[in-house]
């Protein structure tokens, strides 16, 4: 058995913030359809349904931001300072994360690293991790 030491404790931390998240998000069961025989009567016109909230509505994660700097957050990942950041992996940036919540072709998306907030896809920090 290894004996528990801090770089050990830095190195299995992202891997178990990211299933804490996995486990703690809402699991969305796919709907089956109905099995009807017969032509299921047309509903009584509805009000409009209120606009859903997207990731487009959220405001920009700044890099001014405290979280921001904790995480090294830039923009554009051609700006990552490629010495400082060591972790900095070339042509990895938000749009090829496992973080990232943006569909394919998004310019902006959300990230569970800052909550009520969206990033660039073409962004990039220091919890970046490959997907999949």
């Amino acid at each position: 058995m290894q004996t528990p030491t801090r770089r050990r404790f830095i190195e299995i931390t992202p891997f178990a913030c990211l299933a804490l998240l996995t486990a703690c998000s809402p699991q969305v069961e796919p709907q089956s359809a109905p099995m009807a025989t017969t032509p299921a009567p047309s509903p009584a016109p509805a009000a409009a349904p209120a606009p859903l909230t997207t990731t487009m509505n959220l405001p920009m994660v700044e890099k001014g931001d405290a979280q921001a700097k904790t995480f090294g957050y830039v923009d554009d990942a051609i700006q990552a300072d490629k010495v400082k950041l060591k972790n900095h992996v070339s042509g990895s940036a938000c749009n090829n994360c496992v973080l990232y919540q943006g569909k394919a072709g998004d310019v902006v998306g959300g990230c569970p690293l800052f909550a009520g907030k969206n990033v660039a896809a073409k962004g990039w920090c220091t919890s970046w991790l490959k997907k999949a």
